[in-house]
């Protein structure tokens, strides 16, 4: 049988990843012996995307799983999924970044249990159920099914990174790690078959679980691979000894994720994310950091500005859409979100050359040198470099 897995289109363009587990459920179809293709709506822009779709009618599968809800697609691309004339699953959630999880094994239960389900169906239900059932027998993804040369996934150096799953979030609090033997297995066949030596793990934080990490850090330093990685990481967690330990094992960034309004107003949480960005420094680890910007919207220029001062080395910003209507944002909405986004963005990075007059000549003078570069007395060279832009143009 010729299957066909469709990863849709996201909202955030700057954060377009391979749908590794969309790998990991083709994998299992290929071992029974179906002829399988990814096909990733998330990469380019519309005009790629109807390249994908033309590929797909060319394929002409017998079964098509869209890993999201029908109704969070486009009238458009829904016709045009439907136009390929076969069975089209939509499997209610999106496999990009995590693993079937217990919301997933629900709609299976439900799924397996109609009296209208059929065979093409049974044969997805079988292969989740896989997956679920033991983290540690999941097989190699199909990576070959991926254009991995196509995601932004780079180190701050510029080499090619690839995603790698190393654990599944069973509950809010709970989460199952792999074992990192098998980790280290699947870096080292990465290695061997498509010759990329850096890895960005999966968004469980690694130090949720202490035990399993010394474990990991202390295998994959052991294996001498030559490789780099990078993990989130809740920036209260690790300590100077653990970071060197991280940085030994082959760590290249630490990317730490929080709202906002719940970090930055607070002098005790902006002591402990300043003191992390320090020590994994002085490490030799670069920071990133993916901050929430939640309502009100008047706020958002001092959070940004706050933002600027703690030295990571990249901030990527998302606002939060929790006001919208129900749930579900309108057009104009999504408009909204955006443009706040990349606003966001923008002051940013003036924010963070300001932040760096102030570090240099010190918070009386740096203001000053900076403002005068700003107005253009310090030559027009001078101004591209303090504002990222040809115009040097404030936002906000």
């Amino acid at each position: 049988m010729k299957i066909a897995f469709v990863a849709p289109p996201v909202a955030d363009k700057q954060d377009i990843t391979p749908p590794v587990a969309l790998g990991y459920i083709a994998a299992v179809q290929e071992q029974q012996r179906h002829i399988v293709r990814i096909y990733d709506l998330a990469l380019g822009d519309d005009t790629l995307t109807q390249n994908a779709l033309a590929q797909l009618r060319i394929f002409r599968p017998h079964l098509t799983l869209v890993a999201t809800e029908e109704s969070k697609v486009s009238n458009a691309l829904k016709q045009a999924l439907l136009e390929t004339d076969n069975h089209v699953i939509w499997l209610g959630v999106e496999l990009r970044h995590v693993l079937p999880d217990h919301t997933m094994m629900q709609a299976i239960w439900y799924l397996n249990h109609r009296s209208d389900t059929d065979n093409k169906q049974k044969i997805i239900v079988d292969s989740l159920v896989q997956l679920i059932d033991s983290i540690d027998a999941l097989p190699f993804p199909a990576r070959h099914l991926l254009p991995l040369e196509q995601y932004s996934l780079h180190t701050p150096s510029g080499d090619l990174q690839t995603t790698l799953v190393i654990g599944q979030r069973k509950t809010v609090d709970e989460i199952v790690f792999r074992q990192p033997s098998l980790i280290v297995a699947e870096m080292q066949s990465i290695v061997r078959e498509y010759g990329i030596h850096h890895f960005a793990f999966s968004k469980e934080p690694i130090t949720h679980n202490a035990v399993w990490l010394d474990d990991l850090l202390q295998q994959l330093t052991k294996s001498k691979l030559g490789i780099g990685w990078e993990a989130c990481i809740s920036y209260k967690a690790p300590n100077t000894t653990q970071l060197r330990a991280m940085k030994a094992a082959g760590c290249e960034v630490l990317c730490c994720t929080f709202t906002a309004g719940d970090v930055l107003p607070s002098q005790c949480e902006r002591d402990a994310l300043l003191l992390f960005v320090k020590e994994a420094h002085a490490c030799g680890i670069d920071v990133r950091a993916r901050i929430t910007l939640d309502a009100p919207y008047a706020a958002i220029p001092a959070l940004v500005d706050l933002s600027a001062t703690f030295g990571l080395d990249t901030v990527h910003f998302t606002v939060s859409q929790e006001h919208t209507t129900n749930g579900q944002p309108t057009t104009e909405e999504k408009l909204s979100v955006e443009a706040v986004a990349e606003m966001a963005r923008l002051r940013y990075q003036s924010s963070r050359n300001r932040q760096f007059f102030i570090d240099r000549f010190g918070p009386q003078f740096g203001p000053m040198i900076w403002r005068f570069g700003r107005a253009g007395l310090l030559g027009r060279t001078w101004h591209r470099y303090a504002t990222g832009s040809e115009d040097g143009a404030f936002v906000f």
